[in-house]
């Protein structure tokens, strides 16, 4: 039997902690820090150990976050592994991509554009023994129409508050494009 892909879905994605900063000049920053918990599917009869590893937020291929993935293992044949994932912003100019992404052609006026690339080292298991270790190139473009993202907020707590972002289910409200290298 062919292997087969292993599969990812978004479960949650909850905002950790933000600050916003405006200038007098009208320039806006924001700092944040995400969860995303995703859902892990492995349909083949090894499992697949992942190495922990960091991948970069790009806009114009300049780096504005990064993204922590901790090590975890998707067993053979599991369903219902749920991996929590760090996003990062340390200091992301709002005005600029706003300011950039009404310069687009209609059609992408309001589309915040973005990358995330790295690599993630991944180890085949039988059984508990290593049969090989790979290493997955990744690299997506992502576009995001800002205007369609709300937030909703759901506890106040001090110094902390949490948010849920409400993903729009119009498919032309986001686009997600992903090329995968596999290296032995």
């Amino acid at each position: 039997m062919k292997p087969q892909r292993p599969v990812f879905s978004l479960e949650t994605v909850s905002l950790d902690l933000y600050t916003l900063e405006a200038y007098s000049d009208s320039t806006l920053f924001l700092s944040s820090a995400i969860t995303l918990t995703l859902n892990a599917q492995n349909p083949n009869k090894v499992g697949i150990w992942y190495s922990s590893s960091h991948l970069e937020v790009l806009d114009g291929g300049l780096p504005i976050g990064t993204i922590r993935i901790p090590g975890f293992l998707q067993p053979a044949h599991s369903s219902n592994v749920s991996v929590e994932i760090r996003v990062l912003f340390p200091c992301l100019n709002v005005s600029q991509i706003v300011a950039e992404a009404s310069l687009q052609d209609d059609s992408r006026k309001n589309m915040f554009q973005m990358k995330i690339a790295g690599d993630v080292g991944a180890h085949l298991l039988v059984f508990h023994i290593i049969l090989l270790k790979i290493k997955v190139a990744l690299e997506c473009d992502i576009s995001i129409d800002y205007k369609e993202l709300t937030m909703k907020n759901e506890v106040h707590t001090i110094g902390v508050k949490h948010h849920t972002a409400s993903f729009p289910t119009n498919p032309n409200t986001s686009f997600i494009n992903c090329a995968l290298a596999l290296y032995i």
